[in-house]
């Protein structure tokens, strides 16, 4: 499988004192400029540099993974340390261990094989920038970084996948998000659920209080739900005000039961703005991918959902519809 080799590798600089600042004589001069032409001092920030892998294709691109001197693992297994189910993967597919200082990956017998700069190896040394081709579905790039490089990496990375308003996913993390979960439940045969909701009357709001105060009931609703899923349930805002919750391994009377709980949650809650309380309701729907075909695709189970809450707007508002 070839794979592009990277563009020239990034040098990050190193500010160090200008030598005419300092008190040397002549001799003294000379001295450190042969020491710098050797390259005898160290980059301090070198020292602390630790090995990551960036998702460049696959699940959350730009995503960072931190890697563990003493070896992580890579595969589909649930065991492997950093885990991807892409039908391309191994279950164990390879391994990148720190040896002797140098970072080095070592495919683990895999299928489809481990690529490296375009080169297929069954142990390599990486060097910072290598690109690792690891099927057609995932690639990764080997990085080298120190703990500011890698704090703005994770910060961008959040902010590229968030909603500003909200602090919750986006349409975009969605979308990919969504993809992932329908392809792993397919293959696992496993209960996936979705619960599409919106505002009901939101413009009044809007044309009422103005649209700040709508911003501000639109995220007191998404702190509200948060409130009332599990760490491992998806939410985003799937668009204006409308949100949308990816729901893993819970059959349909549960998704119910969720859905009733986060309804009862936003309609019981009173948000301020300028010292004007603002309240309101939403509708849902609800739709699971075992009321799809076999080989039904995430946008099947959202037009299911969206389909669903449609007839709850409907039928009065303010209420769950799974039929």
């Amino acid at each position: 499988m070839p794979v592009n080799p990277p563009k020239n590798t990034r040098v990050t600089a190193v500010d160090m004192p200008s030598l005419q600042s300092l008190d040397f004589d002549d001799d003294e001069t000379t001295d450190v400029n042969h020491r710098v032409r050797d390259s005898e001092i160290s980059p301090p920030m070198e020292k602390n540099r630790r090995g990551v892998l960036v998702v460049l294709r696959g699940p959350e691109v730009g995503r960072m993974h931190g890697l563990g001197d003493a070896g992580t693992t890579i595969g589909r297994d649930k065991t492997a340390d950093i885990r991807w189910d892409d039908k391309g993967l191994s279950r164990k597919h390879a391994r990148i261990v720190c040896d002797g200082g140098a970072w080095v990956i070592e495919d683990l017998g895999s299928q489809n094989g481990t690529w490296v700069d375009g080169r297929r190896i069954d142990r390599s040394e990486l060097r910072d920038g290598s690109r690792i081709a690891l099927c057609a579905g995932v690639v990764v790039r080997f990085n080298l970084v120190d703990e500011i490089e890698e704090r703005v990496a994770r910060q961008l990375f959040e902010a590229s996948t968030r909603d500003a308003l909200m602090g919750i996913y986006n349409r975009r993390y969605f979308d990919e998000r969504l993809a992932a979960e329908v392809s792993f439940a397919h293959r696992h045969k496993g209960w996936l659920g979705l619960l599409l909701f919106d505002v009901d009357h939101f413009k009044r709001v809007n044309d009422t209080h103005g649209h700040q105060a709508g911003d501000v009931l639109l995220a007191g609703i998404a702190r509200k739900v948060i409130t009332a899923i599990r760490a491992e349930d998806v939410l985003a805002r799937y668009g204006g005000e409308e949100l949308v919750i990816i729901v893993r391994g819970v059959p349909k009377p549960g998704l119910e039961v969720l859905g009733e709980r986060i309804r009862r949650a936003v309609a019981d809650a009173q948000f301020e703005h300028e010292g004007t309380k603002v309240s309101a309701t939403i509708s849902i729907g609800i739709a699971t991918l075992e009321e799809c075909d076999a080989h039904a695709t995430g946008d099947l189970l959202v037009a299911l959902a969206d389909e669903r809450l449609y007839r709850a707007k409907q039928t009065g508002r303010n209420r769950v519809c799974t039929e």
